[in-house]
């Protein structure tokens, strides 16, 4: 499980936070979904995600771990709604404890920039 701030600020800036979870069966890929609400263009909105992830060092208990995810988000307001391609690279915090963090910038639907804390079940 997951807690993350996201900002995407362009074309049509989102700003918003909210939960998601990853499953990741022993190894380095893991499927994530997301829920976030936020605000775009001074309007409520949500943000949904569906990302494939990989991580290089999944068992790591110190340090950081490189990954990245691509996957598809839907943005919805008032106004409209938009689907996007996302493409991120970041850094999991000690990715082998119950605790950690993660920091990631790509694109979807703009600049895509999130952080956040994740606890984890271990696996090994």
């Amino acid at each position: 499980m997951q807690a993350a701030a996201t900002v995407a600020p362009a074309p049509q800036a989102f700003v918003g936070g909210g939960w998601g979870f990853v499953v990741r069966p022993r190894g380095r890929l893991g499927l994530g979904l997301a829920a976030m609400v936020g605000a775009r263009n001074r309007n409520l909105a949500a943000r949904g995600e569906a990302l494939l992830s990989f991580v290089l060092d999944p068992f790591r208990r110190r340090g950081v771990a490189p990954y990245a995810a691509g996957g598809i988000a839907v943005v919805g307001d008032r106004v409209a709604t938009n689907q996007y391609l996302v493409g991120t690279l970041g850094l999991a915090g000690k990715p082998g404890q119950r605790t950690g963090w993660f920091v990631e910038g790509g694109m979807g639907g703009g600049l895509r920039l999130a952080a956040g804390v994740t606890l984890r079940r271990r696996t090994r």
